[in-house]
């Protein structure tokens, strides 16, 4: 069984290896044009208020990652080609604005900004990427994020989608196989064995006679005169040629003179096989002779006919 369920895990395993997510690849590109926006962003505020500078250096990383070719190759593919001429325009504009923060300073970046309607470019693109078929992996909430996490989020590739997924299937393959080994383990340990075994049944101070019928690592069935409640504590003394072992424990059920009891302590499986193997020896028999003794002389009675 295990063999069976490591095999098959190996097989799922190979296969989301082999394999990428079709959520990865459809919003591949829009997961970097939406970096470029949230980039684009935090650019602008930082013209305007002068704080977070890191917001510079992630979108000079973005743009000098990307490249113009690339981008759109890929949006041809994925169908986004009427976001292709507003993309290069955005791209451009901050292009201009990187280069007039380099050669002035941020004042004067910003005048340029105003001057190129920046604010207002870049909200007509958020409008017409919303309207793309993975506008719901990344809302509006996003942007009051930390721009340290833009990297993380923009460049969520088809690897790590599908790290993600094999982690995923792994996990539930791993805690498939635990619950079926946990559920073998409680099958064997709750195997009922025949015993039919006299012993004497301690229980309240008193002792009665009783049959232990069958038996297994956790409780047994037992037949008694003595009347029981659920929630007793009872206790078995076994022959004295029989394993000597601690038959004590807590009744589970009872109906009319059998009840179940739960051990206190679960009893090695090689004991269990040992009292359900177990027989008494015959006691010598009383009365008559065996089979293949000598019968006693009798006293012989002759007739002798005349």
């Amino acid at each position: 069984m295990w063999g069976v369920s490591l095999f098959a895990l190996l097989i799922v395993t190979s296969f989301f290896l082999g394999a990428e997510p079709l959520a990865a690849r459809e919003c591949r590109v829009f997961n970097k044009l939406m970096t470029l926006t949230l980039a684009s962003e935090e650019m602008l505020n930082y013209l305007r208020t002068g704080s977070n500078s890191r917001a510079v250096q992630e979108l000079e990383r973005f743009l000098s990652n990307t490249t113009k070719t690339e981008l759109h190759r890929d949006m041809q593919r994925e169908e986004l080609n009427e976001l292709s001429r507003a993309t290069h325009n955005l791209i451009a504009q901050q292009r201009s604005l990187l280069r007039v923060l380099s050669i002035k300073d941020r004042r004067t970046a910003e005048r340029t900004s105003i001057k190129l309607f920046a604010r207002e470019t870049l909200a007509a693109y958020r409008r017409e990427l919303a309207r793309m078929p993975c506008q719901n992996a990344h809302k509006k909430g996003t942007t009051d994020g930390i721009l340290g996490a833009l990297p993380a989020l923009g460049q969520i590739s088809s690897t790590t989608a599908a790290a993600g997924s094999l982690g995923l299937v792994a996990f539930g393959a791993l805690c498939f196989i635990l619950f079926e080994r946990r559920m073998t383990t409680l099958k064997r340990r709750r195997k009922r064995h025949t015993c039919n075994l006299d012993c004497h049944l301690l229980y309240a101070e008193e002792e009665a006679e009783a049959t232990l019928l069958d038996i297994s690592q956790e409780g047994a069935k037992i037949k008694s005169d003595v009347i029981c409640a659920v929630g007793d504590k009872i206790s078995l003394n076994l022959p004295k040629d029989a394993p000597q072992v601690d038959l004590s424990g807590q009744v589970q059920w009872c109906n009319a003179n059998y009840f179940g009891i739960q051990f206190k302590d679960r009893l090695p499986r090689e004991v269990v096989k040992t009292l359900a193997g177990f027989r008494r020896a015959p006691s010598p028999a009383k009365r008559g002779f065996a089979r293949g003794d000598t019968p006693p002389d009798l006293e012989t009675n002759s007739a002798v006919s005349g």
